[in-house]
């Protein structure tokens, strides 16, 4: 009885492993054909592990396959057909370009920054505006003493109010002083008869707060006898 041996068919090559045995076969790295073909060195590790997707589409792609091969002296033309580089495989429109994956995950970060960026330049700007508002406006200005239209027989009233901080303040343009929190009391003397009185409150670029009050001071009647 005669024995018969199977013989095992050798499937073929892939085409990143011949690229990958051809160069070490030149004892030259990724690095090195990167420098002399001027591709990236990333590109070129795509050829060889096969990852087309990370690789430009259409002719870039192809072309960076045909440099490759050429040389390490490899016919393109075998290995093309067994990539989606061949012409019968690509329906891509030859001029388009794909990045690799890596860099459209890197977008990420740079929308991100640059929406950080723009959102503390907007911040920067309202500060700005609310810091001009409040320079500009005129200051809150409030009387406590004395009342509108007041009548009285005294010739000596304290008047008390209250503005802003670091406010100028003025009764009938002479000025006076204020505490901290902008508080104020002075004592003004008055005539016989109708006295008009002018609070101002007024900071250094603002617009100008005023309060008017017109007192009347009778004669008591001590005096009229």
């Amino acid at each position: 009885m005669s024995l018969f041996t199977l013989k095992t068919l050798a499937t073929e090559e892939r085409v990143g492993e011949k690229l990958r045995r051809a160069r070490e076969d030149k004892k030259a790295t990724l690095k090195d054909a990167a420098e002399i073909l001027h591709i990236r060195v990333e590109y070129l590790a795509a050829l060889e592990n096969e990852e087309y997707d990370r690789l430009p589409s259409g002719l870039y792609g192809r072309q960076f396959l045909k440099e490759y091969s050429q040389l390490l002296k490899l016919d393109y033309r075998k290995l093309v057909r067994l990539t989606p580089y061949s012409e019968e495989k690509t329906g891509d429109n030859p001029f388009s370009q794909k990045i690799l994956r890596r860099h459209k995950f890197l977008v990420f970060p740079k929308i991100i920054r640059n929406a950080l960026l723009i959102g503390l330049f907007c911040i920067f700007l309202l500060y700005l505006l609310i810091y001009f508002r409040r320079l500009t406006l005129a200051p809150d200005l409030s009387l406590e003493y004395p009342s509108e239209n007041l009548i009285t027989n005294a010739l000596l009233i304290e008047v008390k109010g209250k503005s802003d901080p670091e406010t100028e303040i003025s009764i009938n343009n002479t000025s006076i002083m204020s505490t901290e929190d902008g508080s104020f009391t002075h004592e003004i003397r008055l005539k016989r008869g109708l006295n008009n009185i002018t609070i101002s409150a007024k900071k250094k670029y603002g617009r100008e707060s005023l309060i008017q009050r017109q007192i009347l001071v009778e004669e008591s009647y001590e005096q009229t006898n």
